[in-house]
């Protein structure tokens, strides 16, 4: 009879309706994983194996088997809702150390901090360590740093482009300003702050000002710190002289913090092998065409003084800015006045706002050597058109003639004895003219100058300037023909300086912090072209204390932490599992399972590591029961269990008939 078969396919019935109104009932469970009945036939087998006419007994429940496909990724509430996009498996473990393993990744801080699913499990990760890092070390993920200490500022990144075209400030900056008083807005050329901050998490304002300064390609910058002048004093000047200048002390400051850009705009880093050099610890006195001394004059021309000629547009560049003569400043010299030292002078001195060096006329000197004893004639000797002789008195010594050159009242000239040498002097840049009529009597004569031969020495001396600058800047002369004023190309006086400066400050933050602390300004991504000022970066190292504001999780599972001062910090990294047959896991209830001899051992990893899948953060994985195949599948067990049930009943039928023999 077919009873056995029957009832066994009612058994299979009922447990395919279980295993399918248990699928149904979890629809809406995040992370499950549908079931699906297998079934095998029944044969009795004996020893020797079944027969060729043996009909089967029945059917049986062989496994019921979760289906690990990928459920559908829908949009969670919190940061913290994860889900797995791939394979793998989140590890949650209990406070006994055991661990199990699910696809639900519904997450939560607990009181403690750590990360914990809505049955108190902590889920696994690879920590961090106090840097940040992630390590090898596993644990519990914790997100417990509600407050980030603060980190004091030590450096400074400054990205900027300083315009080429730009000229000195039209007055110079004072070192030593305070909140009080402030730099004066026409003494920098522009200024850029930044907020740093102490050891505490004390805040403070970097200012630092940008001044053009005279020399080509060159800024000084004064830093600041809440508004007190922070810049380093300059060092005393080493020895040393136009041609030997002396070098400063490495580790010194020559000037206020000195940029040095190169010709393509570029900033020239700092080259401890070439440090400042100081040309001089005093001005030149003077530069002329003429030795100041002058020498001795050579009587066999008609004319052969030194003299300045006239400043032609480009001969002359002081500290890079041209100097060109548009008009006749010498209203005081009686010869030459367009090419004296007084035109000179006034030139230079119209632009030094831009190239700060000041120019002084100096006095024009003439010796003319011995006097021999001799009565003169009145036109033998005259001075700017000034005759000195009467024609009657005779001159015995070189004093006499000195007494009768300042007796003679010529405007802005004076003589004197040197060692019986007749010394004359034209001040205020006043030019001398020697003339002579030819007239003296025979072997009346000087030593540098011959009257009785008519011989004269017209301008003999066009005058010369003295240069000067003040707080050590320096002094450099450029241009097509420096020499036409008897000047020389190249650094004269003050500082010369070829590559950049180390920019580094000390300030005191008060308030209890680290003092003092130290601040490094980098300029070195910092250009010089022809092109307005801009800041392009401006930032630095240093932050506040700070207060958990959000945590993210990225797709490899890393875990940030963001604060309310802008910083972020890594607290960890979830870990995903896998194994090598997954179908063979042991369902423990909760949306987890545990491993099995079967399933094979866990294998941890890193999400996107070894075919694990990837993290979705504020997403949840949910469940892959299909709703429409588990309701035909009810159809099909209803159909199945109906069919076996008409079996039996059929079978019932036979019998009762074979009962009902008589």
């Amino acid at each position: 009879m077919p009873f056995n078969a029957a009832l066994s396919g009612l058994q299979a019935a009922n447990n395919q309706l279980r295993v399918l109104a248990n699928n149904i009932a979890n629809a809406s469970t995040v992370g499950f994983k549908r079931s699906r009945a297998e079934f095998g036939d029944v044969y009795a087998v004996s020893t020797f194996g079944s027969s060729d006419t043996n009909i089967g007994t029945g059917v049986s429940l062989n496994t019921v088997s979760q289906q690990f496909t990928q459920g559908i990724v829908s949009a969670g509430d919190s940061n913290l809702d994860l889900a797995i996009n791939g394979t793998g498996f989140f590890v949650l473990e209990d406070a006994d150390g055991s661990r199990s393993y699910t696809r639900a990744g519904q997450f939560q801080v607990d009181k403690d901090g750590d990360l914990v699913n809505g049955f108190n499990q902590g889920l696994l990760g690879f920590l961090a360590d106090e840097q940040g890092n992630i390590s090898g070390a596993q644990g519990i993920l914790s997100i417990e740093n509600t407050i980030l200490a603060p980190s004091a500022s030590t450096t400074i990144d400054a990205r900027l482009n300083l315009n080429s075209e730009d000229e000195p400030p039209m007055a110079d900056f004072v070192s030593g300003f305070t909140p009080t008083n402030p730099p004066e807005s026409n003494t920098y050329n522009y200024s850029t702050q930044v907020e740093v901050f102490d050891t505490l998490g004390n805040s403070h304002i970097v200012t630092s000002y940008f001044v053009k300064a005279p020399a080509e390609r060159t800024w000084q910058v004064h830093v600041g710190v809440d508004g007190v002048d922070t810049t380093p004093t300059a060092a005393t000047p080493p020895a040393g002289t136009p041609s030997t200048p002396g070098s400063y002390t490495a580790g010194t400051y020559a000037q206020p913090f000195t940029l040095v850009f190169d010709t393509s705009g570029a900033f020239v880093l700092n080259n401890v092998a070439t440090p400042p050099l100081y040309y001089g610890n005093t001005n030149p006195t003077s530069w002329s065409t003429a030795d100041p001394t002058l020498g001795s004059f050579d009587t066999s021309t008609t004319a052969n003084g030194a003299n300045l000629t006239n400043l032609a547009i480009g001969d002359l560049a002081i500290n890079g800015e041209p100097i060109a003569v548009s008009t006749i400043y010498d209203t005081v010299s009686t010869k030459n006045a367009s090419a004296s030292a007084i035109t000179l002078a006034s030139t230079i001195n119209e632009t030094t706002a831009l190239h700060r060096v000041t120019a002084t006329p100096n006095a024009t000197f003439a010796d003319l050597g011995a006097w021999a004893t001799g009565t003169p004639t009145a036109g033998s000797l005259i001075i700017n058109d000034i005759a000195v002789f009467d024609g009657v008195t005779a001159y015995a010594t070189t004093a006499d003639v000195v007494a009768a050159i300042n007796a003679a009242n010529i405007p802005g000239v004076s003589a004197a004895d040197n060692a019986g040498n007749l010394e004359i002097t034209g001040s205020g840049g006043i030019n001398l003219d020697f003339t002579s009529d030819g007239s003296s009597p025979a072997g009346v004569t000087l030593g540098n100058f011959d009257i009785a031969n008519g011989a004269y020495l017209e301008r003999v001396d066009g005058g010369s300037v003295t240069l000067s600058t003040s707080g050590n800047q320096g002094i450099t002369l450029s241009g097509n023909n420096p020499g036409a004023i008897g000047f020389s190309s190249g650094t004269l006086y003050g500082i010369g300086q070829t590559s950049s400066d180390v920019i580094s400050i000390n300030f005191d933050p008060a308030s209890g912090a680290l003092d003092p602390q130290t601040l490094e300004i980098d300029y070195t991504q910092s250009t010089q072209y022809g092109a307005e000022f801009a800041i392009i970066d401006l930032k630095q190292d240093g932050y506040s204390v700070g207060r958990l504001t959000s945590v993210e999780v990225d797709q490899t599972g890393i875990i940030t932490a963001r604060y309310g001062n802008g910083q972020s910090e890594q607290l960890g990294q979830v870990a995903l599992a896998r194994f090598d047959s997954p179908q063979n896991l042991l369902p423990k209830g909760d949306n987890a399972w545990t491993e099995t001899f079967s399933s094979g051992v866990a294998l941890l990893g890193a999400p996107a590591t070894s075919s694990l899948g990837l993290i979705a953060s504020k997403s949840l994985e949910q469940s892959n029961v299909q709703l429409t195949d588990e309701l035909v599948g009810l159809i099909e067990a209803q159909r199945n269990f109906q069919a076996n049930a008409q079996t039996i009943k059929t079978g019932d039928a036979v019998t009762q008939t074979i009962i009902n023999i008589r």
